[in-house]
């Protein structure tokens, strides 16, 4: 599976992803999967506006995204606006070995981690589940910035 990369960002293609990691990364594609539900919730046509044109844009939804992926001869950016869509991905098979979180922002009840992510208790729940399977969770904003374990929070 060609995934180079995996980010949960509640703001998907914003600057940061556009102006450091994607030229970082050397990818062909952002993937972006959703719950069936939040699918028709995405404006499709902005995010690809949001995207330089030499970058391909894939929504799909979570269970279609991993026949995708599979199939996919390019290189991967998996970007998810969730931590559930990424537990529901690899409930159906997904196999990375770390996961950035990027920006999950600010909800009452919530846990500051870094400046751009507050964690509350579903997302610690998802974080303990993702922890378990021995993927590497860090939270970092821009390649170039200091890496943050997630996992002092989780327990």
């Amino acid at each position: 599976m060609p995934i180079i990369f995996a980010r949960v960002d509640d703001r998907l293609i914003h600057g940061q992803i556009v102006q450091a990691w994607l030229p970082e990364l050397n990818v062909d594609e952002v993937v972006i999967p959703c719950a069936k539900h939040r699918e028709k919730l995405l404006n499709k046509n902005l995010l690809r506006l949001s995207l330089p044109y030499e970058y391909a844009l894939t929504v799909l939804d979570s269970h279609r995204c991993m026949q995708y992926a599979r199939n996919s001869q390019k290189r991967l950016f998996l970007l998810m606006g969730t931590l559930q869509e990424l537990a529901d991905l690899i409930e159906d098979g997904l196999q990375i070995k770390s996961v950035n979180i990027g920006g999950m922002h600010f909800k009452e009840n919530a846990q500051k981690l870094d400046d751009n992510v507050f964690l509350d208790e579903d997302d610690k729940h998802w974080l303990k589940i993702i922890d378990a399977l021995g993927i590497r969770i860090e939270t970092r904003a821009v390649p170039n910035a200091k890496s943050i374990s997630v996992k002092e929070v989780l327990h």
